[in-house]
Parts: structure tokens; C-alpha cells; sequence
């Protein structure tokens, strides 16, 4: 819904697009921290009671971003509310692993639709809100889900078997310091890229490179650290799924904030129209996910995920296509691929996670999962600054068209070479 929001959100308060950026990347700055901070959490004193409490503050905090006064403010809310759902999907996979489930690609692939079918009715629902009664009411939506959510979870989960511990024994166990230095490096690189379609902030790439450097030395030294690096050196696979999951959002979320930004913007398209004209992508993504699924449960995520990355490098040049006199329905059929891709890539870099993660720290490896995410999107919405920066036009998508093709190409090629996972055969 913030995609087809942000065009009436700058006009609102009088931003320029790459201003109004930051209600993104802000969002996606403290999910990238706030993931594995919560995935931890989980493991330490109950995944259904962080996840309880995260639906909780997603609540709240979607209230007081509806009636912000200003939009610092409404960033600030948004920045509350990533704390409180980057407790959902850690808990939820956790949760998962625990249940010991036979079909673990279909059971992912269940969640995976779920998020699909909200993300397809999203834009479309979103634009349908903030063209009767403006943006905040993309907010006030929250409120109802958030109370089915809470009566659903409250029914069906199983009660933590972990006992509480106290906040002095939690922050003994808890890593801060390796905490804050990761929080800090991404900070930085965030803002090194918001900076980049003016006057690029190489301070800012010289701070988080630092910090990336201390959080190394302070980690090594650490009996339980925030980012374990040693573990995550010696398991190559993992490692290559974070960097497909940051290469495969990038790409995603690039042509899902940039197209409604130039239907809007270069088209004259209302915020419904866009909204419509995006339901492809995640209607394809549904429908594509549950065959993606039987064949990871059948051959691995191997093929899936290779076929989802060449399915995203089409769904990028694509756009090559688009032109001034291109019809709403022409682009909404261009978008199919990328629809595609996203429920081949999705599945199977989930599934190949499920996998390469150890047990004990399923909630942790998952929240760095979603870390890599995040920074996928913050390159997006970066990239996004430095392209439409002061206009956006034609032009400017078959620029995004090519930068996404060759982000696109790489996950392929990394897919290719990677070590094979280990073939789930249903039992």
C-alpha cells in the first residue's frame, strides 16, 4: 500500500521523491536490525510471545503514523512499527520448525501465498484507500488485521515451553555491543545511498565500512555474538542464500516502488489505476508458488531458484518496452514475468534457508534472512533516488530496466555456481 501511497505522501508534505525515500528506507533500516535482533528474542524467551507482542505494536504504532502531523513524525512511526513486525516472520519460522512439518517446501509455500495474496491485494485496496480518503487510512487498515491476527494467533499457536528470564539475565545473553555496530553499518550505507542522486555522503560509506570493521573485531571476541561470523563462514550455502535474497529484492521491490511512482508521476495514472495495473505481479506470484513448491519438495531448490533468476532478468528488460503510448493493460502483461520470478525465488531461497540453518538458531538465521531482504529493498529505494531523483519519465525506467537486468543476471549466475542443496524428498 505505501507503493501506491507515495506519490499522494510527497505531495502531502512537499517532498521531492527521493525525500520521501526515507519513509521506505527507514521502514527497511530498522527491519534489517530489528530481524535477527527479534529472531534471537524468539529463541530466548518464547516465539509466541515475541510474536504476540510484535502484532501488538504494529497496531499502535499504525494508529499514530495515521494521524502524524508531520513527516518526521510519520517516518518515526514507521520506524516503530518495523520493530514490531520484524517479530512476525523469525517467530512465525521458528514456530514452523518446530511443528516438524513432512512437506517443509509446501508448508513455506503456504506461508509464502499468504504473503503473496496480501501483497496482490494491497495496491489495489491501497489505492482504492487513499483515493476516498487519502493516506493515512493505508495506516488505520492495520488496526482490523492486527485484531483477527492477535484472535487467530492467540487460538492456534502452541504456548511457549520456555521459561522467562529476567532483563538482567536477557542482556547478559544478549550481544549489544555487536548489535549496535551492525545497526550502525547499515545506517550509514543507507544514508550513503539515499545521498547518491545529489551529493553523494562518501563519509558516510567511509562510517559504515568502519563499523562493519568493529563489528568484525567485537564479534570474534564475543561468546554469544549478535552476527555469528564464524559459523556463517564456514556455511557457505547460507551465506549464498542472504546474497540471493538481497539480489532477488532488490529487483522485486525496485520495479514495485518504481512502477506506481512513474504511473503516477509520468503517466497521470490515479492511484487506483496503479494499484491494478501491479495486481500481475502477485497474482502470478500466487499461482506460480504452490507448483514451485512440489518441485523444490521433489528436486531441491536448485532448478526453482534458477528458474525464478532467468524469469527476473526477462521481467527487468522488459520494461525496455515500455513507452509513452503503451497501453495500462501492455505494462500490467509486461509485469507477469516479474510475477514469476517472485514466487520461483521466493520459495526457494526460503526453502534453502529451512535447510542450511542450524535448529537451535532457526529464529536468529531466519531475521538475518529478512536482513538480507531489507537491504535488498534500501538498495531499491536507493537506487530508486538516484534514477527518478528529479524526474521520471521513460527515460528513466529503461535506465532502472538495465540496472535491474544485470542485478538480475548476477543472481542467476550465483544460482548456477553455487553448492547444490541437499535434495527434500517428502516423507
Amino acid at each position: 500500500m505505501i507503493a501506491v501511497a507515495l506519490v499522494d505522501i510527497t505531495r502531502a508534505f512537499k517532498l521531492s521523491f527521493a525525500g520521501a525515500s526515507w519513509l521506505i528506507s527507514a521502514y527497511y533500516l530498522a527491519s534489517a536490525v530489528g530481524q535477527p535482533v527479534m529472531g534471537r528474542l524468539g529463541d530466548l524467551i518464547g516465539r509466541r510471545r515475541v510474536f504476540l507482542a510484535g502484532l501488538v505494536v504494529v497496531g499502535l504504532s499504525g494508529l499514530a503514523a495515521a494521524v502524524a502531523p508531520t513527516f518526521g513524525l510519520l517516518v518515526a512511526a514507521r520506524v516503530v512499527q518495523a520493530c514490531g513486525s520484524s517479530a512476525l516472520y523469525p517467530a512465525g519460522v521458528g514456530i514452523l520448525r518446530e511443528a516438524d512439518v513432512d512437506r517443509r517446501a509446501q508448508a513455506l509455500g503456504v506461508m509464502s501465498i499468504v504473503a503473496s495474496v496480501s501483497a496482490a491485494i494491497g495496491p489495489t485496496i491501497g489505492g482504492a484507500l487513499v483515493g476516498w480518503q487519502g493516506w493515512p487510512t493505508i495506516f488505520l487498515v492495520n488496526l482490523p488485521a492486527v485484531a483477527v491476527s492477535l484472535a487467530l494467533a492467540l487460538i492456534a499457536l502452541p504456548r511457549d515451553d520456555r521459561p522467562w528470564i529476567s532483563p538482567a539475565a536477557l542482556l547478559r545473553q544478549f550481544d549489544l555491543p555487536g548489535a549496535g555496530c551492525f545497526s550502525a553499518a547499515l545506517a550509514f550505507l543507507l544514508a550513503f545511498l539515499v545521498s547518491l542522486h545529489d551529493n553523494p555522503a562518501w563519509w558516510a560509506l567511509g562510517l559504515s565500512i568502519l563499523a562493519a570493521v568493529v563489528l568484525g573485531y567485537v564479534e570474534r571476541r564475543r561468546d554469544r555474538p549478535f552476527l555469528d561470523l564464524a559459523a556463517l563462514r564456514a556455511n557457505r550455502v547460507l551465506v549464498g542464500v542472504y546474497a540471493g535474497q538481497a539480489l532477488a529484492n532488490f529487483v522485486f521491490y525496485a520495479i514495485f516502488f518504481g512502477i506506481p511512482s512513474y504511473l503516477q508521476a509520468a503517466r497521470g495514472d490515479g492511484a487506483e489505476t496503479a494499484g491494478l495495473i501491479m495486481m500481475p505481479i502477485t497474482v502470478l506470484a500466487v499461482v506460480t508458488t504452490p507448483f514451485a513448491a512440489r518441485l523444490v519438495d521433489r528436486h531441491g531448490s536448485q532448478l526453482v531458484l534458477s528458474a525464478g533468476s532467468v524469469a527476473l532478468v526477462a521481467g527487468a528488460l522488459v520494461l525496455l518496452a515500455v513507452r509513452p503510448g503503451l497501453s495500462d493493460a501492455g505494462i500490467a502483461g509486461l509485469l507477469a514475468l516479474t510475477g514469476i520470478g517472485v514466487g520461483c525465488t521466493n520459495l526457494a531461497l526460503q526453502t534453502a534457508m529451512y535447510d542450511a540453518a542450524p535448529a537451535a538458531e532457526m529464529g536468529a538465521a531466519s531475521g538475518l534472512f529478512q536482513t538480507a531482504r531489507y537491504i535488498g529493498t534500501m538498495l531499491a529505494a536507493g537506487t530508486l533516488g538516484v534514477v527518478f531523483g528529479e524526474r521520471i519519465d521513460a527515460a528513466q525506467l529503461h535506465q532502472l530496466a538495465l540496472i535491474l537486468g544485470a542485478a538480475a543476471v548476477m543472481l542467476t549466475v550465483s544460482t548456477l555456481r553455487r553448492p547444490r542443496p541437499v535434495r527434500l524428498a517428502p516423507r
